[in-house]
């Protein structure tokens, strides 16, 4: 998502050198005669954009002022931010790093087009220029993030900050990324480099796509225009499949992103006619818009991405830079201010995602509007203090001094991660006691989850559950069905259930009901667990998940009344479980912090989850052979949850998933609580 990763073909106006607002206004009006009349320096390869004038813009090159472009590195980077920092009406504002790769992609392409048809190009002078465009802000940024992950994050956190490093030395950060998703994976926000995915990829791209254009641009115009052509599909292609087989890959690497970069690619080898009326031009540009305004509100954390949903902010990104409608000067003053966070768009991105982090690491996310407002007063205060002491004057320098200046703090962000590394992120810094919490970050669920056991992977079938699960014993027995947050009551249950036979048939993001953007194996799952019930005929079964509101839409609703009345006509009996205990950050970063920083340890539960156990409870109330079990009214009674079991251990090791401890506390209160399952015992006894 990396925001202005060129500067526009390297030859755009330096709007940072006009201190008055009228004089860029003027300047943009007065492109083509500026053009005439000023030509490269000598001595300063074309596309270097480190020349500024002390009183007016310097035009660049051959390429004139894009202030659409512009307006959309704005967009895209105030759609991310605001994302990011919750700020509405941007839930969907992650597909701002659609936006950033078509322009890229059009930008570089078009740089090396004209360079090449021109004979002028150079390997060297191209990669100089992506150096002193992305590294000096970068590892500036980098070696702070590091200095704070040292002070603030927990040791284990502070290990994964200086790996993330690493990984942006080496251009490889999307990869790592990539390979540590899972379904455990630490939640994105305790990663404070995690933004850095987007440079790992267009650093990618700046390494591989020269040579190949270089290649495909000797080519006549039709075999040029098919090749990049083929290469869009085939990446659009790959995208489609990758998102529904392996997301993670087809969000985080380079070749199901290619077709976004191939995008702008196409349109700057005016692959498709250039528009001539100016009514068809703003058509373009107004419908590009609308395209872009309603992707950012359009998806839900649940709509598989990128995907063929990302083909709506990719298009409308390229319908604007096709248009390319010349703009009045009303226009040009209305959208003065976009010009400008444009121009800051890249340190903008740089420094908002570690803000954010580091804040929620201390207080949480942001909950109120004046949180939001000091989370964005941060970012852009650094973010302008990047733009001015480090990107100009990095432009602006000698080549020799700015690549000393690079060696340096980058051999510095090395050192530092390589120092923190070794020193396990300084556990001295904690106490015994805030150690002994911090280290629940590690903890080892599998065994209690019996993951891979009774616990499967969105991806396997019925068949790969182990025989013993769906084994049937000593009366009663139970069945215990649904996600994550069923399989850790397994370890709780045995031992509050232990003279019944505990059945467990669980999988991974798979709730008990038909929900929007399950996968393919949760649906099939879900569809065969009836079957086994009727075969089965468990005296009672548990249905537990981690339920939103999806579980009370129509269709939610109806799926899951449909599953109960089926397990009831079987000859069984339910009981639901409701929403366990969920916090706004893992809950041993919550109890550190409280300890380190005083952070009150009330009011990190969304609400979201009081408003689903109050619907559940009202659904299920008058059901026939149906329990209710609040664990909130168990756990959280009065809004004051239960953090810690009685020998002082965290209730749970993630944001909601129980240790060990905490699912006998959460069992032992489920039986207590259901008449049904009390009743079950007490016919055992007797």
């Amino acid at each position: 998502m990396k925001p202005n990763p060129t500067s526009y073909q390297e030859m755009s106006i330096q709007w940072h050198c006009v201190l008055s607002a009228r004089m860029q206004w003027r300047a943009a009006l007065r492109l083509q005669s500026a053009r005439a009349r000023v030509a490269p320096r000598a001595g300063r390869p074309a596309g270097d954009d480190s020349r500024c004038q002390p009183f007016g813009p310097v035009i660049l090159s051959s390429t004139d002022y894009r202030p659409d472009i512009d307006c959309l590195r704005a967009f895209a980077v105030l759609s991310v931010i605001a994302f990011h920092d919750d700020i509405s009406p941007f839930r969907s504002g992650y597909v701002g790093v659609d936006v950033f790769f078509v322009i890229s992609g059009f930008l570089i392409t078009r740089i090396i087009h004209d360079e090449a048809r021109a004979g002028t190009f150079s390997f060297a002078a191209f990669y100089r220029r992506r150096a002193r465009r992305i590294l000096p802000a970068a590892f500036a940024m980098l070696c702070t993030t590091l200095l704070g992950a040292s002070v603030i994050l927990l040791p284990q956190d502070t290990v994964s900050a200086a790996q993330q490093a690493l990984a942006v030395l080496t251009f490889s950060s999307n990869i790592l990324f990539w390979a540590q998703q899972g379904y455990f994976d630490a939640a994105g926000i305790t990663k404070p480099l995690l933004h850095t995915w987007s440079l790992g990829v267009e650093e990618q791209y700046y390494l591989l796509f020269p040579a190949l254009a270089l290649a495909v641009f000797a080519l006549r115009r039709w075999q040029m225009l098919a090749s990049l052509l083929a290469v869009c599909a085939i990446s659009f292609l790959l995208c489609v499949v990758q998102t529904r087989l392996q997301p993670a890959a087809a969000f985080y690497l380079l070749p199901a992103r290619a077709w976004q970069l191939g995008l702008g690619a196409l349109l700057a080898v005016e692959a498709v006619p250039a528009l001539r009326s100016q009514k068809l031009r703003i058509g373009a540009a107004a419908f590009g818009w609308i395209a872009l305004g309603a992707s950012v509100n359009l998806f839900s954390p649940r709509t598989p991405y990128p995907g063929v949903a990302a083909l709506l902010p990719c298009l409308g990104t390229a319908a604007v830079i096709w248009a390319q409608p010349a703009p009045s000067k009303a226009v040009l003053v209305l959208v003065r201010p976009l010009l400008a966070i444009g121009l800051w768009s890249y340190s903008l991105y740089l420094w908002h995602w570690p803000v954010v982090s580091f804040a929620t690491a201390i207080w949480g996310p942001p909950s109120s509007a004046m949180d939001k407002l000091a989370l964005l007063g941060a970012c852009t205060t650094l973010a302008l203090a990047s733009f001015y002491l480090i990107e100009q004057p990095a432009r602006r320098a000698d080549w020799p001094m700015t690549a000393r200046a690079l060696a340096a703090t980058g051999a510095t962000a090395l050192a530092a991660s390589a120092v923190m590394i070794s020193l396990s992120g300084f556990p001295a810094r904690l106490s015994a006691q805030q150690q002994a919490i911090a280290d629940m970050i590690g903890y080892d669920h599998k065994s209690i989850y019996e993951e891979g056991r009774c616990f499967l992977d969105p991806g396997q079938a019925l068949e790969a559950l182990q025989s013993d699960c769906l084994a049937k014993g000593t009366a009663p027995n139970i069945l215990l069905w649904g996600d994550s947050h069923a399989a850790h009551l397994i370890y709780g249950l045995k031992r509050a259930l232990p003279q019944t036979t505990l059945l467990r048939a669980t999988m991974a993001q798979c709730v008990p009901y038909d929900e929007p953007g399950q996968s393919a194996g949760c649906t099939a799952f879900n569809r065969r667990l009836p079957g086994v019930v009727g075969d089965l005929h468990p005296d009672i079964v548990i249905l537990s998940g981690n339920w939103t509101r999806t579980a009370l839409t129509p269709a939610g609703r109806a799926s899951l009344l449909g599953t109960i009345r089926t397990i009831t006509a079987a000859g069984s009996k339910v009981v639901v479980i409701g929403p366990s205990p969920q916090f706004d950050r893992p809950l041993p970063h919550l109890l550190v912090a409280a300890q380190r920083f005083g952070v009150p340890t009330r009011g990190h539960m969304p609400s979201l989850f009081h408003e689903v156990d109050a619907l559940l409870r009202a659904m299920l109330k008058d059901l026939p052979q149906t329990d209710y079990v609040s664990l909130l009214a168990l756990l959280c009674p009065g809004d004051d949850c239960v953090l810690q079991t009685s020998d002082a251990t965290p209730l749970a090791w993630d944001a909601g998933h129980f240790t060990a401890q905490g699912s006998e506390l959460a069992a032992s209160g489920i039986v207590e609580q259901s008449p049904i399952l009390a009743a079950a015992l007490a016919r055992k006894r007797e």
